[in-house]
């Protein structure tokens, strides 16, 4: 091949990423409203969600991945707590406070990871990723009065706005374990069966003793959870990892800054629910200031490997 033939091949190449790491996105910005949607208990919706993805992962492990052996859930079992908890408190925020808040304080993870990165991560920061880091906090600071100002209809309640933050907080914990574990290099898909297989292990006798409805899914319930397996859970995963060979991280970091703001739109088409001013302007200054902590990062560590600008899809909150 020639070399102006593998410079159009390359530019083929990055075009249909961006165009995968677009589709991700959405598939991501789906997942909340499936989640509002469902009409069963938490811990059955949480159980279910994670134990109909368990064989999926299983096959996709030994296909595209390293397989799935006892060494493998040694590795993620650990994180695997992380993301258990979280995906709980996700699911019970987008039940319990409007998503645009939701989504918006679950993004905050890049400012938040930049504020221990020192202490945990052994990296420097700079004045400028931590001005940016302080935009992003004034932004959900505005976008949680605004909202808690206006009430839409009862959408709105601080309880949930405490749910997506400690999802947040949860989150950011299970991050740091979850690159740590990854040092090693173990595959992405071997890596989330083992998170997944904990999942399970966990969410099962909390079903068991708290729920009421695990044997009275209805059908509609069902296909939504298996809509948010296909989708979110496994497209926008798969897309993602392959769209990470071909592109830039930082791009695809600023792309997926986006999926609050498709969450939102959905949720307003699909669900009714409305957002005030102050929630609208909050976001941008939010969004503005992840994106500054997203650029100023990978400037500041052009030759490293970039951590908190990263939009592995192993580290996306989504359902």
């Amino acid at each position: 091949m020639t070399a102006p033939q593998q410079s159009v091949d390359v530019q083929r190449r990055r075009a249909l990423a961006l165009a995968a790491v677009v589709v991700a996105v959405i598939a991501w910005a789906v997942g909340p409203i499936f989640v509002s949607s469902l009409s069963i208990s938490l811990p059955t919706m949480v159980f279910y969600r994670q134990l109909i993805w368990l064989p999926l992962l299983f096959t996709l492990a030994h296909t595209a991945g390293d397989g799935f052996a006892s060494h493998h859930f040694q590795v993620a079992w650990k994180p695997g707590i992380f993301f258990a908890l979280s995906t709980a408190l996700g699911f019970g925020s987008f039940k319990e406070t409007t998503i645009a808040n939701a989504t918006l304080i679950g993004s905050l993870t890049p400012a938040v990871l930049l504020f221990l990165a020192p202490r945990i991560l052994g990296e420097k920061i700079t004045a400028q990723q931590v001005v940016y880091s302080l935009v992003s906090f004034v932004g959900v600071v505005a976008v949680v009065v605004g909202s808690q100002a206006t009430d839409n209809s009862g959408e709105h309640g601080l309880f949930g706005d405490a749910l997506a933050f400690a999802n947040m907080a949860i989150w950011t914990v299970y991050f740091i374990a979850a690159k740590r574990a990854r040092d090693e290099g173990m595959n992405t898909w071997s890596f989330l069966t083992g998170i997944c297989l904990t999942n399970v292990l966990l969410a099962l006798p909390w079903a068991l003793v708290v729920s009421d409805d695990l044997l009275n899914v209805r059908p509609r319930d069902w296909m939504l959870l298996v809509l948010m397996m296909l989708i979110p859970g496994t497209m926008g995963h798969y897309l993602m990892t392959w769209a990470q060979r071909y592109l830039d991280t930082t791009v695809s970091s600023l792309i997926t800054l986006g999926g609050p703001v498709m969450s939102t739109i959905l949720a307003f088409m699909f669900l009714g629910q409305g957002i005030a001013l102050a929630q609208v302007l909050g976001g941008v200054v939010l969004l503005l200031g992840l994106g500054g902590v997203i650029l100023s990062t990978t400037s500041a560590r052009a030759t490293k490997s970039d951590t908190v600008a990263t939009a592995d899809p192993l580290l996306n909150s989504n359902p």
